[in-house]
């Protein structure tokens, strides 16, 4: 283990809470209306954008996979921000490109890297969202938001529990 990359385990926990807690706005009232889902979507991709890139920067084994994800994830909030109400296409397409993409990245981890399962089940719940919201033409308001706040739950529960295991085994090895 990094044990340099090991002692940024917090960064990965607070990327799993806002997660949850955006899993959870989205899940509360699943028939707000699009330009509402829309901000509260974006403005999670764009901070988690931001928490990816820093992950990445301070992480030697993730690469140019984290950063490739902050920077879409950056650019999926701004596109979903900047046209929330334009239409449920744009803000499904930005967002179920976004799961595909950090889903194909967790699977990639799930088979070179370490804390495969982990990664594996993010992955494989990441690219069935992505899937269902992007191929889904004529996809509701509903129907987006229920897809997207299990997603964001799920992984932001699996990320919380990561970044835990990630702490221990930090703490064995420095011990």
């Amino acid at each position: 283990m990094d044990l340099q990359a090991a002692k940024y385990w917090y960064l990965l926990a607070l990327t799993g809470a806002i997660g949850v807690v955006v899993g959870v706005l989205v899940l509360t009232k699943p028939d707000r209306s699009l330009p509402t889902l829309a901000v509260i979507v974006g403005i999670y991709l764009l901070l988690i954008g931001i928490l990816v890139i820093v992950r990445t920067v301070s992480e030697e084994e993730r690469g140019a996979g984290g950063l490739l994800l902050g920077i879409l994830s950056l650019i999926a909030g701004v596109v979903v921000i900047r046209h929330p109400g334009q239409s449920i296409v744009a803000v499904s397409i930005a967002i179920g490109i976004w799961f595909l993409v950090a889903g194909a990245l967790d699977i990639a981890r799930a088979i070179i890297g370490p804390r495969r399962l982990v990664s594996l089940v993010k992955g494989v719940i990441l690219i069935a969202a992505g899937v269902i919201i992007t191929s889904s033409t004529h996809i509701s308001v509903k129907t987006l938001a229920l897809f997207t706040g299990i997603a964001l739950c799920v992984e932001g529960l699996l990320q919380i529990v990561e970044a835990f295991t990630i702490r221990s085994m930090y703490r064995r090895e420095r011990a």
